[in-house]
């Protein structure tokens, strides 16, 4: 069947790379910056980032990825597929819609290229999740109007949490007063965090164990025996990624696994050893 659609997002859904060749994915790379120095996310490897994270005096800046990259993205998307469908996230900024949408408006001058910039109202882990099923109804030859209306019609189900092992990073920050309005205080507790358009803390517990079990539990409830696409995501903890896929098989109904390197937008906040979940059910059924 003959692709029309082809799927374009930014670097936060940190997508494992064979993936995103699989599926035909164009990503346009966010951009990290440390005190001292500048970073394209696809130049900056995973164990890299946390070893700087690490001894940096105070946590780096993720910005929005340049409109130059998405308009890079657009046209190699263009390639695969007439129609193009940008998925982003609100992330309590408009500065990526600003740029994919800048970028959708030169795409067209330039190059006759129509993109749609949808606002998914997901983020990072989850929409990873969104894209790979977007992807996947696209290689099946359904048009920018089905994968739309498969999206918002799957968004209730489509989710990402994460347990980290530490406040550290979110002291640093200074935004651990804002996150105990949330759920109280987080003295010698460890927050599980949702992530929406916006980073809340939901739930709280006193071991990471414990929040991976609550977070395991949310996310059997939310997708309610659906078939989906669920990817576990670490900051540089491999064996705690392995130890939740295996508890997700248990539990969850997935078509597709994919276990991947948590990046900078979360992985900033969150800190090493942090293990997370991020998941959409099947799309495909809808087309």
């Amino acid at each position: 069947m003959t692709q029309t659609l082809s799927i374009v997002c930014d670097s936060s859904v940190d997508l494992p790379a064979a993936e995103i060749s699989r599926l035909g994915i164009e990503i346009a790379p966010l951009q990290v910056a440390f005190s001292t120095e500048f970073f394209r996310d696809d130049n900056l490897k995973r164990p890299e980032f946390y070893a700087r994270l690490k001894g940096e005096p105070r946590l780096p800046i993720i910005a929005a990825a340049m409109p130059a990259d998405f308009l890079s993205a657009y046209r190699k998307a263009h390639e695969r597929g007439a129609s193009v469908l940008c998925l982003i996230n609100p992330f309590e900024s408009c500065s990526t819609y600003t740029a994919a949408y800048s970028a959708a408006v030169v795409a067209k001058r330039d190059n006759q290229i129509i993109v749609d910039v949808l606002n998914t109202g997901r983020a990072l882990t989850g929409l990873g999740a969104v894209c790979v099923e977007a992807a996947g109804m696209a290689a099946k030859g359904a048009t920018l109007a089905e994968v739309v209306a498969a999206i918002e019609e799957a968004t209730p189900k489509i989710d990402t949490y994460y347990a980290p092992p530490t406040t550290e990073y979110f002291e640093r920050d200074g935004r651990i007063s804002i996150y105990e309005m949330q759920v109280g205080s987080l003295k010698g507790m460890l927050p599980l965090i949702r992530v929406w358009g916006r980073v809340a803390v939901v739930d709280k517990a006193k071991t990471q164990a414990e929040n991976i079990a609550k977070m395991l539990s949310r996310a059997e409830a939310e997708l309610d025996g659906s078939d989906a696409t669920v990817i576990v995501t670490h900051a540089d903890n491999p064996g705690g990624a392995n130890d939740l896929a295996a508890m997700v098989k248990k539990r969850l109904r997935c078509t597709n696994l994919i276990i991947t390197e948590l990046g900078p937008s979360a992985g900033a906040y969150c800190g090493a050893g942090t293990v997370g979940l991020g998941y959409c059910p099947s799309l495909v059924k809808l087309n």
